[in-house]
């Protein structure tokens, strides 16, 4: 009788790869196939968000489709949508990450107990212009949606509750300023929070579509300045 050896069939939907190189062992088409898709889980999370960003800052939005960002991660468009479910909410983790950023950058301005209150919103401006600049070119194209998503009018993820969370943040910064005297208090801590926030926005906006290019941080560094000349108590 004749023996036959049977051979082990690879696992169907296997993805496996390094979490670490976006392009190593990509297909010719840059396609999943069996042996060349990744990881499920946080690397996988990890490669779609790259990608994704990737795709906005070049395309936009709306121009993007789930399975150019499933070829791009080199994943199935089945791994991206269990992951996210729509592209709104690729969005939303790509905005939760920059608003944990704002946050801990609010939560230690808030720990510093020695600086004055002047200096501390002047720093927060310029250190948020750094990572604005870096990824100009993706906040072109999806600023707009980016501060839907962040107060909850196109998806229901994380970025809503941690632009909360980063607004009471402000708010508490104000509001120490103004019991230092620091601050006038003509107004509550809220409205102060509000036009800071505000004109963070406006000058975001301005500067993105501005032409020719020009750095974020002197723009913000004039503004700031302005808003202080109203917001700092007098002698």
């Amino acid at each position: 009788m004749r023996m036959t050896t049977k051979h082990a069939r690879p696992k169907r939907g296997s993805e496996r790869g390094r979490a670490n190189d976006l392009a190593g062992g990509a297909s010719r088409t840059n396609r999943p196939t069996r042996t060349g898709v990744r990881p499920y889980g946080d690397e996988s999370r990890e490669l779609i968000l790259a990608a994704a960003q990737k795709l906005f800052a070049s395309r936009g939005l709306h121009a993007t489709s789930m399975q150019e960002i499933a070829e791009a991660a080199r994943l199935s468009r089945a791994t991206v949508f269990n992951q996210f479910g729509s592209k709104h909410l690729v969005l939303d983790a790509i905005t939760a990450k920059s608003l944990r950023a704002y946050r801990d950058l609010l939560a230690a301005a808030l720990a510093d107990e020695t600086t004055p209150t002047a200096e501390i919103l002047q720093e927060l401006f310029l250190k948020m212009s750094v990572g604005l600049e870096r990824n100009r070119a993706l906040y072109r194209e999806v600023f707009t949606e980016i501060r839907k998503i962040s107060m909850g009018l196109d998806a229901e993820g994380e970025s809503p509750g941690l632009k909360r969370e980063a607004f009471g943040l402000l708010v508490r910064i104000f509001a120490r300023g103004q019991a230092r005297r620091e601050l006038v208090r003509d107004h509550p801590a809220e409205v102060l929070a509000t036009a800071y926030d505000s004109l963070l926005s406006g000058a975001v906006t301005q500067w993105l579509h501005a032409a020719p290019k020009s750095p974020l941080g002197p723009l913000l560094t004039s503004l700031v300045a302005v808003f202080l000349k109203g917001a700092v108590a007098k002698p």
